[in-house]
């Protein structure tokens, strides 16, 4: 189709550009590294506008050796795994309170939060003497000898594994000496003995217990606060039997106790194994961080009777969902050993193999071997064979063949921390280009079925040497990166994004591969390019075809679909109207399935001319609706951060403005249009009248009645629409069956049902569908700013009595919203504090909701200590000011009646104390009220007060 016909479908832009995505059934995992925690939370909105619906991000515990541990590493060498980050101690991601906040946001943009969890192995392996004395690993027991001395391979190890007379174990080179899959250490870094059965209070409260670990001059050190670290086992415990797995056979009963959240000191310490250790932190993480699962690191490396047995019972029926049910979180493990391999020993859950136990667990694996192969693809340049990628996929082992897969294995992806675009793991890597994050493989995997994950890596951890994860997707939250390599900031892109959110809108039902044979003898046409859609009840969803060549031109195909006679079909990603792509109009914006739903499809190689441009690929489908989603009344916005080539502001700089709501009640208004309706197409008319017939909302996880009528519209089981709200107030679908309306929708909201600060709101509108076929849909994601009430504050260690000439105030923010704190003294009647914050008296940032400020030059009598707090905008949001008065400032000795001066009333009240023999006379503490008082008395009353 010409571009000159584009104006019946222009509207499909506004449909992608406000219409975002949809992550409900396979929510695209943004596997987010290299970022702190605060700049996460800050660009919270880019990613939920970016479509994604889980994360997946690095190990959260202290790293490195020592009682500092490196500050900088990534985390896969656990030094600590109860150590989040303090605030003189952060990791390189910032303190347990940035954990905190960054997942409860995560959590309010509707997003899984996946650890990384490391639990094979510790940091590197220490074998002195002085490290032993120290105390060695937090948690873990060495059996040193006593006095300690160096150990050798052969020494006993305790709770790791030991070495041969030869050497230590080593488990990354099969070819190599002393080689241990499960025995050896991965890279140096010490490896757990899962099996040992050493049982201590691996994390004492107090002295004297017999049951504490060993400790040294340093860790393993009774601290009453360790008490946090440990379930409550006075509150109702948790039992059930783990059955066993067909490797690993034979039932185990478990009583789990639960983690106090409301009095976290109330957990009471018990003696464990190593083992034990690793399940109470595994099970700290769901229970008081609220994770939705893990990523297991090195799983091949530990026994597999390790995760069946107490793994998979330490997360058992532990996530509380929105709805608040209790489930299984998803975890997934890396292993390279190969796809039967890893099947074999590491997959737990339900598949289209029956496996005796596999329903207990929900643990997949990461799809290394479909990755491999893409990146070979993608280093073949146009040479290589997306045949040997079809047949790589984990998801091939339960499907048995490689065109009909159903996503029940494997975590898709093409690119990792280990694995990506740039880098070798010794260096800072560099700017990816676009051929390098592949947007033609990140097509592919966005369209076929399964969990799909995009690695981002926005270099912004400063790093002084170890190890570096590579860089990822630069394009994965919106920014195109490479203008930094010419001293440029990174200019807008939705390349990737723009794919995610078809993946969430589209992209259902079955796989089907529908190019299986060459039509032309002696051509690469199957190696060259690969189609498929995505099909249920019968009919077709969306069309995606995908190309690797890299020499000027199109590929032509002629394929059978299950898109019913006459369905019109719009190119989604955009590039059959690029003309960077598709000078000649050679590839169609809209095709019509002919009979027996064939389609003549022409699918762009990756390159024109001279000019590369990487987008080999073209994704069809019906049409959604386009439209607009609007929130009034609005105060204001929160603009987009100005570019920047710093690394560090680039990572936390947000791309997309937020209205900001202060009134009580607010409007959502969803208006939409049809996308197209008539078409001329090979000279015959066609007509589209299927445009919207429902349209829902959703805000942050959903399950809130927030349309008034008295409870939440749909359960969990309402597929797209769990968690989503009808719209009450006016409820106009466009569909009418003959001719092309609009829509409009719209619901008043109390806003005193949402919490302060973001929220995330969603608006779907369904295209007409036949019954029992997937849904079709636009989304339209908003952030919005609830700005209801002022920002609250208080005074952490308030006090009624100072008693020095300097005094340290903590400010502790009570919401998510406090960005600034100011502390001020004596702030004169009748003017404003707000007019007199300043640099001088702006409190430091400690930790996430906590500031300081050290008050100097304190004088004798009573002060009024004032707190001003602010939101993210002085001027667009709320403030708040805080008044704590009638503070006693006690610098002068002589004034007992504590009216801030000295006078005969004070005289008055020692001779009162003085005749009636009150202890507080007793002024120079010699045990005895005599006349040396009351000269001590009168030098102070003589002596000026501070």
């Amino acid at each position: 189709m010409r571009r000159s016909a584009l104006g019946c479908i222009a509207g499909v832009a506004v449909a992608w550009g406000g219409g975002q995505a949809l992550a409900q059934d396979n929510p695209v995992i943004l596997q987010w590294f290299e970022a702190r925690w605060a700049d996460m939370e800050r660009r919270m909105p880019d990613f939920f506008v970016a479509g994604y619906g889980a994360t997946w991000i690095p190990p959260v515990s202290k790293g490195g050796i020592g009682p500092t541990g490196n500050t900088d590493t990534v985390g896969y060498d656990p030094w600590e795994r109860f150590d989040l980050g303090r605030p003189n101690r952060q990791t390189a991601y910032g303190t347990e309170q940035n954990l905190r906040a960054v997942i409860e946001e995560f959590h309010r943009a509707n997003a899984l939060v996946y650890v990384d969890a490391v639990l094979n192995h510790n940091g590197a392996r220490q074998t002195g003497a002085s490290f032993q004395a120290a105390g060695g690993y937090p948690g873990f027991w060495m059996a040193s000898a006593n006095p300690p001395t160096n150990k050798q391979p052969t020494s006993p190890w305790g709770d790791f594994q030991a070495g041969t007379s030869s050497g230590y174990l080593q488990s990354e080179n099969p070819g190599g000496p002393r080689y241990d899959r499960e025995r050896g250490d991965l890279v140096a870094l010490i490896d757990l003995d899962q099996a040992s059965v050493n049982f201590f209070i691996r994390h004492p409260i107090g002295p004297g217990n017999p049951q504490n670990i060993p400790g040294g001059t340093l860790w393993n050190l009774p601290d009453a606060g360790n008490a946090r670290l440990y379930p409550d086992r006075q509150l109702a415990p948790f039992a059930f039997t783990n059955p066993g797995s067909f490797r690993n056979p034979g039932p185990t009963a478990f009583t789990v106790y639960p983690f106090n959240t409301a009095t976290p000191m109330a957990g009471d310490p018990i003696a464990e194994n190593a083992t034990g250790l690793l399940f109470r932190w595994t099970q700290w993480m769901l229970d008081e961080f609220k994770v939705d699962g893990f990523r297991l690191d090195a799983i091949k490396h530990a026994p597999s009777w390790f995760w069946d047995t107490y793994f998979d019972s330490a997360v058992h029926l532990r996530r509380t969902t929105p709805d608040g049910r209790q489930v299984t979180p998803f975890s997934f493990g890396e292993s390279v050993e190969g796809n039967q391999f890893t099947f074999d020993n590491y997959v737990r859950k339900s598949n289209n193999i029956v496996r005796a136990g596999d329903s207990f667990g929900n643990r997949d694996a990461l799809d290394l071997a479909g990755a491999g192969a893409l990146r070979d693809l993608l280093s073949a340049g146009g040479l290589g064979s997306w045949q040997n990628v079809a047949g790589a996929h984990l998801d091939t082992i339960d499907d048995g063949n490689d065109f009909t897969q159903d996503g029940s294995l494997g975590v898709n992806h093409v690119f990792s921390h280990d694995n990506g675009t740039t880098g070798n793991g010794s260096g800072a890597p560099g700017i990816p280009t676009i051929k390098q994050q592949f947007p033609t493989g990140q097509a592919y995997l966005l369209m076929r079925t399964g969990p799909t994950k995009i690695y981002h890596n926005p270099r912004a951890i400063a790093r002084s040497g170890g190890f570096w994860p590579r860089s990822g997707v630069d394009l994965a939250l919106g920014h195109d990166y490479t203008p930094l390599a010419g001293g440029q900031p990174p200019v807008a892109s939705d390349l990737v994004t723009r794919l995610v959110r078809i993946h969430n809108q589209y992209a259902r039902g079955q796989f089907y591969r529908l190019n299986f044979t060459e039509p032309n003898p002696g051509l690469r046409g199957l190696e060259d390019v690969l189609i498929f859609d995505r099909r249920s009840g019968g009919q077709s969803n969306v069309l995606a075809a995908v190309n690797d060549r890299y020499d000027a031109g199109y590929d032509a195909r002629t394929i059978f679909t299950q898109f019913p006679q006459g369905t019109i079909l719009v190119e989604l990603t955009g590039n059959a109207a690029n003309a960077a792509v598709d000078p000649s109009d050679d590839v169609r914006d809209i095709l019509v399935a002919g009979a027996n739903g064939q389609v003549d499809l022409r699918i762009p190689r990756n390159r024109t001319g001279s000019t590369e441009h990487h987008r080999g690929y073209v994704v069809y489908g019906p049409a959604v609706p386009s439209g607009t989603l609007a929130v009034a009344p609005t105060s204001g916005q929160i603009p987009a951060d100005a570019p920047s080539t710093s690394a560090a502001a680039i990572a936390r700089g947000r791309m997309n403005p937020i209205p900001i709501v202060q009134a009580p009640v607010f409007t959502l208004e969803l208006n939409t249009t049809p996308t197209l309706h008539n078409v001329v197409y090979r000279s015959v008319s066609y007509t589209d009248v299927n445009t919207d017939d429902k349209a829902a909302f959703r805000v942050n996880q959903g399950y809130r009645d927030l349309n008034g009528n008295g409870s939440p519209d749909y359960p969990h089981t309402a597929g797209v629409l769990a968690g989503y709200e009808d719209f009450r107030t006016v409820n106009q679908p466009a569909y009418n069956g003959s001719t092309a309306t609009t829509g409009r929708y719209t619901q008043t909201i109390d806003a005193s049902l949402l919490p302060e600060g973001m929220n995330y709101v969603s608006a779907i509108a369904f295209r007409r569908r036949p019954a029992g076929t997937s849904p079709l849909f636009a989304e339209w994601r908003q952030p919005v700013y609830i700005d209801r009430v002022p920002p609250e504050v208080a005074w952490a260690n308030q006090t009624a009595r100072i008693t020095a000439t300097q005094f340290r105030v903590d400010v502790k923010a009570l919401d998510q919203t406090v960005r600034r704190a100011h502390v001020m003294r004596d702030v004169p009647t009748g003017v404003d504090p707000r007019t007199l914050v300043d640099v001088f008296n702006l409190a430091r940032v400690e930790d996430r909701f906590d500031f300081y400020l050290t008050l100097t030059g304190l004088r004798h009598g009573y002060s009024t200590i004032t707190l001003v707090a602010y939101e993210e905008s002085d001027t667009l949001m709320r403030s708040n000011v805080v008044n704590y008065p009638n503070v006693f400032i006690d610098l002068c000795p002589a004034d007992l009646d504590d009216d801030g001066v000295v006078d005969f009333n004070d005289f008055l009240v020692f001779l009162n104390w003085y005749n009636t023999a009150d202890p507080r006379a007793d002024l120079n503490g010699d045990g005895v009220i005599d006349f040396n008082d009351l000269l001590e008395y009168l030098n102070q009353y003589n002596t000026p007060c501070a």
